[in-house]
C-alpha cells in the first residue's frame, strides 16, 4: 500500500510542479508588463524592476494554488484512466476512497504548504514589495514624470514637464500644488530637476514664478532665480507605513492596533479567515480533479460530461475564494455560513466517491429502466 501512495503521489507532483512554474510564469510575466514602462520611459534601475516583480511571485502563487492543484489532480487520474491503470486498481479490490488516498494526501501537503505560505512567504515578500514601491515614490520619484504629461506623484501635487534629457533635468515646468487646503499654489519654472535631501525629494527649480491664493482669495506673485519645492507630503507623522492586510501574518490579523479603522479591521479578519480556508479549498480542489476519473462508468460521453461539470466546479470554487473576503468584510456575520458552505462540499465529495453513492445511483438507474 506505501509503494502504491508513493507511486500514485510521484505522479501527481510532477504535474503541479509543472503547472506552477509554467502558470506562474505566465501571471508574472503579465505583471511586469505593468512595471517595464518604468525602465523604458522613466529609467527605473533594472534590479530594482526585477526585485519588485520577484517579490509579487509568492502573493500570485498563493492565490492560483488551489487551481494548479485541481489541475494536476485531473491530468494524473485522467491518464491514470486512460492506461487502465484505475481500472487494475479496482479489479484488484480497491475502493475509490483506496485510490484517492495519495490525493487526500497530496492536498494535505499543499494545504499546509499553502497556510505557511500565506502567513509567512506572501507577507512578507508582499511588505518588501510595498515598501520597495513607497522608496521609489522618495527617492525615484523623477521617474514618475513624462514629459509633455500630467502626472501626480502625490495627492494634491500635478507637474507638467515639457522637455526631459538623459540625466533627469527638465526644461518648461508647470506644477499646481493642492495640498495645503488653505491655498493654492501654481509654479512655472524654465528649468529643474529633483534633489534627493534627508527629509525628502525636493523640486529644484530655477528662472520662475510662483502664484499663491489664499483662502481670502488674496493672490501674491514671486519672480525667482532659484526656488525649492517640497515635494513629499505635509504630514509631521514619521510613523511606519500602514501595513496592509495582505502583508500581515496570523498575529497581527487578529491582534491589529487598538486605534485602527473599523473598516481595516474587517478586512484585517476577513483576510486571515480566507488563509484559514484555503487549505480546505485546496484538499476539495484535488479531490474534485481526482473523481473525475473515478466514479460512474467509463466511457467518452460520459468523461467528457464529467470533465465539464468538474472544471466549472473548480472555477466555481476558485472564484469563491477570491470573492469570499469581500463577503465577509461586507457582512461579517456570514463568516461561519463561508466555513460551513466549505464543509458542506467537503462531505458531498466524500459521499459522491463512496461506495454507497455508486449504489444509490445504480438502484434508481435500475428504477428509471423498469419504468
Amino acid at each position: 500500500m506505501n509503494l502504491f501512495i508513493k507511486y500514485i503521489y510521484r505522479q501527481l507532483l510532477g504535474p503541479f510542479v509543472l503547472i506552477m512554474l509554467s502558470m506562474t510564469g505566465i501571471a508574472w510575466l503579465t505583471q511586469s508588463l505593468r512595471f517595464i514602462e518604468l525602465i523604458i520611459i522613466k529609467g527605473l534601475p533594472v534590479n530594482i524592476f526585477l526585485n519588485l516583480t520577484i517579490l509579487i511571485i509568492p502573493k500570485l502563487l498563493a492565490t492560483i494554488m488551489p487551481f494548479i492543484a485541481f489541475l494536476a489532480a485531473l491530468i494524473t487520474y485522467s491518464r491514470l484512466n486512460t492506461e487502465s491503470e484505475l481500472i487494475s486498481m479496482k479489479t484488484a479490490g480497491m475502493n475509490n476512497f483506496k485510490i484517492l488516498i495519495p490525493a487526500i494526501i497530496f492536498g494535505i501537503t499543499l494545504g499546509i504548504l499553502a497556510i505557511s505560505l500565506e502567513n509567512y512567504g506572501s507577507p512578507y515578500a508582499y511588505n518588501k514589495f510595498k515598501n520597495l514601491q513607497h522608496n521609489i515614490r522618495n527617492n525615484y520619484i523623477s521617474t514618475l514624470f513624462q514629459e509633455k504629461v500630467f502626472s501626480s506623484p502625490i495627492q494634491g501635487l500635478t507637474v507638467f514637464i515639457k522637455e526631459r534629457d538623459k540625466t533627469g533635468n527638465f526644461q518648461g515646468i508647470l506644477i499646481h500644488d493642492e495640498r495645503n487646503i488653505s491655498k493654492t499654489i501654481s509654479i512655472i519654472a524654465e528649468k529643474g530637476k529633483i534633489v534627493t535631501t534627508q527629509k525628502g525629494a525636493r523640486f529644484s527649480l530655477t528662472n520662475g514664478n510662483r502664484q499663491e491664493i489664499s483662502k481670502g482669495t488674496n493672490i501674491s506673485i514671486l519672480y525667482f532665480d532659484e526656488y525649492t519645492l517640497n515635494i513629499s507630503n505635509y504630514s509631521k507623522d514619521s510613523s511606519p507605513r500602514f501595513k496592509e492586510a495582505s502583508e500581515r501574518n496570523f498575529y497581527e490579523l487578529f491582534n491589529p492596533e487598538k486605534n485602527i479603522n473599523a473598516l481595516y479591521k474587517k478586512e484585517f479578519t476577513a483576510e486571515a479567515h480566507k488563509r484559514i480556508i484555503t487549505p480546505l479549498i485546496i484538499l476539495i480542489m484535488v479531490l474534485i480533479g481526482a473523481m473525475t476519473s473515478i466514479i460512474g462508468k467509463f466511457n467518452r460521453k460520459a468523461s467528457i460530461k464529467k470533465l465539464f461539470f468538474s472544471i466549472s466546479a473548480a472555477l466555481t470554487i476558485q472564484i469563491y475564494i477570491i470573492a469570499a473576503p469581500q463577503l465577509m468584510i461586507h457582512s461579517p456575520q456570514l463568516i461561519p455560513f463561508i466555513y460551513i458552505f466549505v464543509l458542506i462540499i467537503l462531505l458531498l465529495i466524500m459521499f459522491l466517491i463512496s461506495d454507497k453513492a455508486e449504489k444509490i445511483k445504480e438502484k434508481i438507474l435500475y428504477k428509471h429502466k423498469v419504468l
